[in-house]
């Protein structure tokens, strides 16, 4: 047992609802931090991908996700201690509206987080089309929660000098808490949209240059001294418990390569689940299924999620990489896909009508609809066999997918997972399994399944063996 005292200055970012500006906000606080010279760790709350890559991309180093309902609230402290020691300041973006939880108490919401964190709360209020009523928004998030250290306003999308005043006088006036920002409406033109959010950034042509833009509209609306002060407000964190992150792991000798698949096509990777690949002695191998002819020699393969349908077109192309794929799971190689990662393994894409064929290891076809097929987090029971989880196991996680699965006539197909909470492959089923390949639409996160990790690389190793002896 260790014990471990985190005095890092924290703020917070969250809003009333999504869409108000938070990723925006967040860029360009967290920018502008760097360019006085501190060092920022950050963190994105919830199941999220995407709006975790800019928040790191921005920062220079990793952002890690904490989610009360993937992990809990122990292991959400450990990690963020472990992970902002040795920084100066750490920035935690929250998601939707600060309360919106999975139920009218707000369980795993935001406003729980930053308690669980002590870390002060800022509020961007969309300021569009009102001006006192930001006041009302403003105390009624205090009522509701009082344990909540509110702490400042940020108003977002201002009309003019006069309507700024009007929204901070009424906010100081009825809520006793300072605007510390203030950034005018229609600032960001040129922030490409997706159906699950931001454009990832893997497909942005000016990341970059775009983060400077934003740093610098940033900059000049937020008071960032009264920012870091509230930040400098934080609760003293304390833990006295054993190193979660090295159980994750467990070691296994000799020279183990295992695969993930990291390109446009598959970009969805939480840094603790390739942390605590690499945790368990392996080396992790990057593997583009776009560009690469065939498989690299590995013991084993992730691939996560991502759009496979926007590169279906050259992922069809590729049809020698595909092939070395076929023969090396058929070989008996240990292949765990994540939602994009199933789509892959499917026999074909089917997008707007048109088919685009994909590697066909699992007998289904998955087809793009209008609207999501699967959304939120997720619970599942370990019902069949399968290369990874122990029956019996109850496994969180989370889906957000577009995609339904159409299973071949013929098909038998065996299935890892009995849906508890969410909709999976068809509302019952997920985690379809063919020789050591398992696919399915649920995303989990190492911390909150310490034994994935382990799985994996035990698999992995064990095809290692096999290939020896062959």
């Amino acid at each position: 047992m260790n014990s471990f005292t985190c005095d890092i200055p924290r703020v917070l970012i969250s809003a009333l609802k999504g869409g108000a500006g938070k990723t925006l906000i967040t860029l360009g606080l967290i920018a502008s931090l760097r360019r006085r010279g501190l060092k920022v760790s950050v963190f994105k709350k919830g199941p999220d991908y995407i709006d975790s890559n800019w928040l790191g991309f921005a920062a220079n180093s990793p952002c890690y996700n904490l989610d009360s309902f993937l992990m809990g609230q122990d292991v959400i402290i450990d990690s963020f201690v472990r992970k902002s020691a040795k920084t100066d300041i750490a920035i935690i973006e929250g998601a939707r509206g600060l309360f919106d939880g999975v139920d009218s108490s707000g369980s795993y919401s935001t406003a729980e987080l930053a308690k669980t964190l002590g870390a002060p709360t800022l509020l961007i209020i969309e300021g569009s089309k009102m001006s006192g009523t930001a006041a009302a928004l403003t105390r009624g998030c205090q009522v509701l929660d009082p344990g909540l250290m509110l702490e400042g306003v940020i108003l977002n999308r201002v009309a003019g000098s006069r309507h700024e005043d009007i929204m901070k006088s009424a906010v100081m006036k009825s809520c006793g808490i300072p605007t510390v920002g203030s950034i005018a409406k229609q600032t960001f033109k040129n922030f490409p949209q997706r159906h699950l959010g931001l454009l990832p950034i893997e497909e942005h042509p000016a990341a970059l240059s775009l983060i400077e833009q934003v740093e610098a509209v940033i900059s000049k609306g937020i008071n960032l001294d009264k920012i870091v002060e509230i930040a400098n407000k934080a609760r003293k964190l304390e833990i006295t418990r054993p190193d979660l992150t090295s159980e994750i792991g467990e070691s296994f000798s000799g020279d183990l390569r295992i695969g993930f698949l990291k390109d446009s096509a598959f970009q969805f990777y939480y840094h603790d689940n390739l942390d605590a690949l690499e945790a368990t002695g392996a080396s992790l191998i990057s593997v583009s299924a776009l560009d690469d002819q065939k498989l690299p020699d590995i013991h084993g393969l992730y691939i996560g999620g991502g759009f496979p349908e926007t590169n279906a077109e050259a992922l069809a192309a590729n049809h020698s990489f595909k092939a070395s794929l076929v023969e090396s799971v058929a070989n008996g190689l240990p292949v765990y896909a994540e939602c994009g990662g199933l789509m892959y393994l499917s026999k074909k894409i089917i997008l707007d009508e048109k088919e685009f064929p994909m590697v066909g290891v699992f007998p289904i076809t998955t087809v793009l609809k209008k609207k999501p097929q699967g959304l939120g987090y997720t619970e599942v029971e370990v019902t069949g066999k399968n290369p990874f989880y122990p029956l019996g196991k109850v496994i969180r996680g989370h889906e957000f997918h577009y995609s339904s699965v159409e299973l071949e006539d013929s098909a038998a197909p065996v299935y890892a997972f009995r849906i508890i909470r969410g909709h999976g492959m068809d509302g019952v089923n997920d985690g379809i399994c063919v020789n050591n390949a398992m696919g399915s639409y649920l995303h989990v996160h190492a911390l909150g399944v310490p034994y994935w990790a382990r799985a994996i690389a035990k698999r992995a190793f064990q095809f290692k063996l096999s290939q020896k002896k062959q």
